[in-house]
């Protein structure tokens, strides 16, 4: 009895769908490996590089480094506010809300070189809400394989 299911073709020289990754884990040479250079990080590393990093302005940064400070950030802002509704103490979330955005700058300007396209971006994200969709955008791109003008 024959199938009327015909699987994805497998054969050839591009790869595909259950052909092995190129060697070295899918980075080919001269692509980016460190936190600085956009290379894929987990939370740890992505949240502790974030802040032994707070004001380096130059450098790549991945889509994890980035979107795992995001996910930091949302979970810290959400502890922040409900301890200060409960406490009633507003000084530390506007102490942790000045850190944060440092962190969340100097992060937000490295992902912009991740795509090759220079810091100042950022000020469009000033322009009221289609600055911030452009910038969303741009944060889910992915980076310029290997070596572009910043790293």
């Amino acid at each position: 009895m024959s199938s009327p299911y015909t699987p994805f073709p497998q054969g050839g020289d591009q790869g595909g769908y259950g052909q092995p990754y190129p060697q070295g884990g899918g980075w080919g040479p001269g692509t980016p490996q460190g936190y600085l250079q956009g290379g894929p990080v987990g939370f740890g590393e992505a949240i502790s590089q974030a802040f032994k990093n707070i004001l380096i302005f130059n450098g790549r940064a991945s889509r994890s480094a980035y979107w795992w400070f995001a996910l930091l950030t949302f979970i810290i802002a959400l502890a922040v506010d409900i301890a200060g509704a409960v406490g009633g103490v507003k000084v530390i979330s506007y102490i942790v809300a000045v850190v944060i955005f440092l962190v969340t700058l100097a992060l937000q300007v490295r992902r912009l070189h991740d795509i090759d396209r220079s810091g100042f971006w950022w000020f469009i994200g000033l322009i009221p809400i289609v600055g911030s969709i452009v910038l969303l955008v741009f944060d889910c791109l992915p980076g310029t394989p290997g070596p572009n003008k910043f790293g």
